[in-house]
């Protein structure tokens, strides 16, 4: 529930060293921008290696498989029955979680820093994690306390070994232990998930959430590919039921993915998991278990840099938002949908959103819906959703095709109240720095090749918040301090010495006809209740023309849009 973006969490920065892909997973790519992205955990910037001189244990390529976009992707990987030529031994892949920034957060704090969804908190030595939220995909649950969570390899230690690791020298074995640079290879998990899992493969373990195997089985075939490493017969024959078990939402996501690293870049990125938007633009849900609970909590946030060197976030962005300048609510094109006054923010699964400062999610978007029954507070909270969702699109999706005067029209409400006028970025460590209106876009502009997701986020969360403070009561800044999740007083910080409320401004983008109503002595229509049907009309204008001057006081009264498109009547002679 939600207003714009988690704050910024400490940055890791880490410069692991990773072997580079034998292969990498077929997943189509193409190069339009923005991209758009799985929702995953946060990934940073990395260096590269050779591949790692191993003898590879006799392989066959696996034969044709059902469905093209499943052979696609099984095709990066060999099968092999053989045994290792070498026993396992955990201390053969080091001593632990390394510190390869030494920043003094050690691999394990680094994961559960960059996959809390609220801003970790850490301890006085600012090295471990001691809370924050994280969502347990192999369960499906939320975790609160960082002591319940494993940090599992996604494919197991000693899986590796037997799938061809065996053979790696000890610093690749190293790498893989604390490859954090890609996002799949290490996650948060419940603890006793972890350990039921232990070693097996998906041909003897399986998550608990079903509705999570479409992506644990894609995952799982990215790293084996991307290492170069095995799969054994029973193992592909699971990953190949796995697959077959997602419907076609999942292949057509996966078709459709845009790939935001160079050719020689080893991540390859999961598939965006997510049904197509309706035409209300809020997703459907998650396409392979029909648990539409689960893409929520599925929210986690990267950029990763582009051929034209831009970092596109991970996630997809809002399908709605308001025209800068007007009181429009419109779609990605521009195409206006309903006045912002009849604009509610809802979640993916269509439920209103309270008005709170807690961070958004992939699927929130604007639905229209009657604004009656809402206080000023919760009307200023919608307003606000409208005007941040297309700003927090141009920072995390669109930015190379918005131009200086765009964005400065973007932001107006933020620039006549002087929110976030400032940069400062000679702070200590990342966690000191902050950028401003400008310095946020030109960061946006030319991130220099590194992932900027936490300057953008803190951005967005900062700015909203202090905008939401001009506009509300103070009972809602009270609020909004009670329930911040780092206890922090976001109107307090802001330095508001005056509010400045919203003005409400003309519509002038309207594409929708609308007839101007009669009005009576206090300059509104009279209430006509329920008292119209489709036949009382011989025609669709006649029809329009009715529900046009009575739906922006009363909204549908007649129920005349049964399918709530803002077009009366449909059937109609002349109708759309």
């Amino acid at each position: 529930m939600a207003l714009l973006l988690v704050a910024s969490a400490c940055s890791s920065n880490a410069e692991t060293t990773a072997p580079a892909p034998t292969t990498t997973t077929a997943a189509p790519a193409t190069t339009s921008t923005p991209a758009t992205l799985a929702p995953t955990t946060t990934t940073t910037p990395s260096t590269t290696t050779s591949p790692p001189t191993t003898t590879t244990p006799p392989t066959t390529t696996v034969a044709a498989v059902t469905g093209d976009w499943i052979a696609d992707l099984l095709a990066s990987l060999q099968v092999s029955d053989t045994t290792p030529q070498a026993d396992y031994d955990r201390a053969d892949w080091g001593s632990g979680w390394s510190d390869d920034d030494s920043d003094c957060i050690n691999t394990r704090h680094e994961v559960l820093v960059l996959e809390s969804l609220l801003e970790a908190e850490m301890d006085s030595s600012e090295c471990k994690v001691i809370g924050g939220q994280w969502f347990a995909a192999f369960t499906g649950t939320y975790v609160n306390e960082p002591g319940s969570l494993d940090i599992d390899h996604f494919v197991p230690l000693a899986n590796a070994h037997a799938s061809g690791g065996w053979a790696w020298s000890s610093a690749d074995k190293r790498d893989y232990y604390n490859d954090l640079t890609d996002s799949q290879h290490l996650i948060a998990v419940t603890a006793s998930a972890n350990r039921s899992k232990g070693s097996k493969g998906p041909d003897e373990w399986k998550p608990p959430d079903s509705s999570y195997w479409c992506q644990y089985a894609y995952s799982w075939v990215d790293i084996k590919a991307r290492w170069g490493l095995t799969v054994t017969s029973s193992e592909m024959n699971a990953l190949q039921a796995m697959l077959e078990g997602c419907d076609g939402t999942f292949s057509a996501a996966m078709a459709t993915t845009t790939a935001t690293t160079e050719a020689t870049d080893p991540t390859t990125t999961a598939p965006q998991i997510t049904a197509s938007p309706t035409t209300t633009g809020v997703n459907g849900g998650h396409s392979c278990g029909g648990n539409a609970e689960r893409l929520r909590p599925a929210d986690r946030y990267a950029c990763n840099i582009d051929s034209l060197g831009y970092c596109i976030f991970t996630g997809t962005p809002h399908q709605t938002g308001l025209d800068p300048g007007t009181e429009d609510i419109v779609d990605r094109d521009g195409n206006f949908l309903f006045p912002v006054d009849e604009a509610v923010a809802v979640n993916a699964q269509g439920e209103a959103l309270p008005a709170r400062g807690t961070p958004a999610f992939d699927g929130d978007d604007l639905q229209r819906y009657s604004q009656d029954g809402l206080s000023e507070d919760e009307k200023a909270f919608q307003r606000v959703m409208a005007i941040m969702f297309p700003i927090r699109n141009v920072l995390m999706y669109d930015i190379a095709a918005v131009t200086q005067t765009e964005w400065d029209l973007l932001v107006g409400e933020l620039e006549r109240r002087e929110i976030k006028e400032t940069t400062f970025t000679s702070g200590p460590t990342p966690k000191d720095n902050y950028y401003g209106r400008q310095g946020i876009f030109d960061l946006a502009k030319n991130p220099g090749g590194r992932d900027i997701h936490h300057d953008v986020m803190k951005f967005l969360e900062e700015a909203g918040l202090y905008l939401l403070c001009h506009v509300t009561t103070n009972d809602f800044g009270e609020m909004l301090k009670e329930t911040h999740p780092e206890g922090h007083d976001p109107c307090g910080d802001a330095g508001i010495s005056t509010k400045i409320p919203f003005s409400h401004l003309v519509s002038t983008t309207t594409t929708t006809t609308r007839v101007a109503p009669p009005t009576t002595t206090s300059g509104v229509p009279d209430n006509p209740g329920n008292t119209k049907n489709c036949s009382d009309f011989s025609t669709y204008p006649e029809a329009k023309a009715w529900f046009d001057t009575h739906f922006p006081y009363y909204g549908d009264v007649a129920r005349l849009d049964g399918d709530d498109d803002g077009e009366p009547c449909e059937s109609l002679p002349g109708g759309p």
